[in-house]
Order: structure tokens, then sequence, then C-alpha cells
């Protein structure tokens, strides 16, 4: 029995519940809360050292990290096959996961929480109690990090380098797919699962207007929404407190960050 400790609006999470339904896997769920901090448990850091989800477990077999677990899937059980048939296409592929996880990933936390998360904090909490979960980050650096996104907003210099990561993201993705239907070739793979959740943060965040002048990653995001997957991987598992949150306090951000990609695409032509 595949066995997957994971949590509703985590993008990694939601790529390898992509994974289980495209191939139609049997799996078991446990939920773990990482915003309460269930990850820090030491039953779950017994699984994953690393305190963060998603992890399977295979028959006893634990596998971390999310690309690693989507390979392992695809190796263990072929069909159908999410790996293009040549080895090419297949490096292609890897490079977009590669990417997605070395630099996209990173900035994502930056987005949601400097474009929504802090909105929710400021309206919810006095000056007192924000400080107070601002110093319960043990980490120096993350709480530094955590401190710019809540009193600086989307205008923080770590959340304008997310917007620009992303943006210049989705002008790959184009080109790109001016050369293919899928990111990788003709064949879905996991470059195009990979990308998909984090595709799909920007929507949820009603930031739709990154790919307003991007019609072929328009095109593909329409035919990833189509795809039976989407909504039990994507929609279903976010709470729907937190899908409101994150579609209200995504559009306050909104007209700042238009600014910014305007100002950026100007001065990048």
């Amino acid at each position: 029995m595949l066995t997957l400790y994971h949590q509703g609006s985590s993008v990694c999470a939601a790529k390898v519940r992509i994974a289980f339904h495209e191939k139609g896997l049997d799996w078991r769920g446990v939920v773990v809360d990482v915003l309460k901090g269930e990850q820090f448990q030491d039953w779950y850091l017994a699984l994953n050292p690393n305190a963060v989800v998603p992890t399977l477990e295979d028959d006893g077999r634990v596998i971390v990290e999310s690309t690693v677990i989507c390979e392992y899937l695809d190796e263990t059980r072929p069909d159908p096959p999410l790996r293009p048939a040549d080895a090419y296409h297949t490096a292609r592929m890897r490079v977009w996961t590669k990417r997605i996880d070395e630099r996209l990933h990173p900035m994502t936390s930056a987005l949601t929480y400097a474009a929504s998360h802090r909105h929710a904090i400021l309206d919810n909490n006095t000056p007192e109690q924000v400080e107070a979960l601002v110093a319960e980050t043990r980490d120096p650096v993350k709480r530094a990090r955590k401190r710019e996104w809540i009193e600086h907003g989307i205008e923080a210099p770590s959340a304008r380098a997310a917007v620009a990561e992303f943006d210049n993201t989705l002008a790959d993705m184009e080109a790109a797919l001016a050369e293919a239907e899928w990111l990788a070739g003709d064949s879905y793979s996991l470059a195009d699962i990979g990308m998909t959740p984090y595709v799909n943060r920007l929507a949820m965040l009603g930031m739709e207007g990154f790919w307003d002048a991007r019609p072929r990653v328009a095109g593909w995001f329409a035919r990833i929404r189509a795809r039976p997957s989407f909504a039990p991987a994507l929609i279903d598992p976010v709470p729907d407190e937190l899908a409101r949150s994150l579609a209200a306090n995504g559009a306050r951000s909104w007209p700042a960050v238009a600014e910014m990609l305007e100002a950026g695409r100007k001065g990048g032509g």
C-alpha cells in the first residue's frame, strides 16, 4: 500500500497527488498539518528528518523529495508512462524539474506569504500577536524573512525577486510551448506535473495576469485544468477557507504585482 504524508496546499505534495491520479493508483493519505508544526513531531521526523512534506511510504520503504517520489512512482508503476520515450526529451523534462526545484520553488513561499498570508496575519492579530508569531520561528534567517514579508508585503526584496522569477519562468514556458504541446515535447510528462502546482498557485492568488500576453501558457493551463487529475489533486485537498483567503488577499496584492511586471518587462525590452 502506498501511503502519502502530505498537506492540502503544499505545492510539492500536489505534484505527487497528480502522479497518483494520472496513474490511477490506490493510496492512503495522512495529513501533516504544517501550519500547526506537526512536521516537527518525533513520529514524522523519524520518517522525514527534513521536516517537510510530502513523504511516500511504499510497503515500509520511505522516499522523500517530491521530484524523486514522482520519478520513483514512474519507475515502479510505469503504466501510463510520465516520461518521454527518448533520452533527449527525458533530459529536457529533467531540466524543467531541476529548475522548478532549484529556482521556482524557493520563490513560492515568498510570493504566497507576501501577497496573501501577511494580510491575514495583519488583519486578525494585534501588533503584539504579530510579533509573537514572528518570534516563534526559531531559524534566524527564516525569522528575518518572515518579518520582511509581513512588514513590506509584495514590496519586500525577496517578494520582488519571486515575481521576477515567476515571470521569467512563464516566458520560458511560452517559448518551449511554441515547439510542442507539452513542456518536454509531444507527450505529457513529469515536467508538466512539476510545473502545474506553481502555475495553479498564481491562479489561486488571482494572478492569471502573469500569462495575459502568453497564449501558449494559457492554452497549456487550460489543457492541464481539463485533465481528470487536476481537481482531485490540486483543488479538492485545499481547505475552502484557505482558498478564499488566497483569492481575496492575492487580489489585494495584484495591482502592485502588475506594476512590477510592467516595469520589469519594459526594462527587459
